[in-house]
């Protein structure tokens, strides 16, 4: 990660104003519109983790909620919220991408194979951001984490290839490999495409402008998220 990313995340993660979160990166300070729709424990705003939260239950709690019937988007949300958890506890770090793995190594039919890549990919990339944060916030930069060997991208352009045509999907795609520059062609590429597919009124055209300022240099909003 760039050291101008690294300093976006220190402004993201230190202030108190969700405002102020428009500045840090895509995965852990920016949170998807998802309605009431069940997600992990989680306050009101984009950085209001419980502290109450049992983090021994991540894992089980994080894969009970990524069932097949649960749309991509909060599956987005659960999983940024899941990272932000690990990122402080690395046993619940280590049982959470057990599981994440283990449920793919199972396999099922292609559908099922789609979506758990989808989910292993996702939190691998915010998970590396979360670890990166909780470093940079902690006074040891040595914080404990685990390695995360996961090409994130890789794994949700597989599950694309099945789940297209799905505009959360493109996303998601677009949200992991934003913070790459060999891939933000392929970034920007995912973007305009769920920008021009995003339902009007839906949740993703509400997520897409509520993270306008992330994509500020592509072409306005689409008509779908103002409409």
């Amino acid at each position: 990660m760039s050291s101008r990313s690294a300093g976006a995340l220190a402004v993201c993660l230190v202030s108190l104003a969700p405002a102020l979160a428009q500045a840090g990166p895509p995965l852990v300070c920016f949170p998807m519109s998802i309605g009431d729709a069940p997600s992990l424990p989680w306050g009101g705003g984009w950085h209001d983790a419980r502290p109450d939260y049992d983090r021994g239950r991540l894992a089980g709690d994080a894969l009970a909620l990524l069932v097949p019937q649960t749309r991509v988007l909060v599956r987005m949300e659960t999983l940024r919220r899941a990272a932000v958890y690990a990122a402080g506890d690395p046993p619940a770090a280590t049982r959470l991408f057990e599981a994440l793995r283990a449920r793919l190594a199972r396999g099922g039919n292609a559908r099922a194979v789609a979506l758990a890549q989808l989910d292993l990919g996702y939190e691998a990339e915010a998970y590396r951001q979360a670890l990166f944060a909780a470093r940079h916030m902690s006074a040891t930069p040595q914080a404990r984490g685990i390695e995360v060997a996961e090409d994130g991208y890789q794994l949700v352009h597989q599950a694309l290839a099945v789940l297209r045509p799905d505009p959360e999907v493109e996303y998601a795609a677009a949200l992991v490999s934003r913070e790459r520059p060999t891939r933000r062609p392929l970034a920007d590429k995912h973007y305009r495409i769920a920008a021009e597919q995003a339902p009007a009124g839906s949740d993703l055209a509400r997520t897409l402008q509520a993270h306008a300022r992330l994509w500020s240099d592509q072409p306005a909003r689409p008509a779908a998220a103002t409409r």
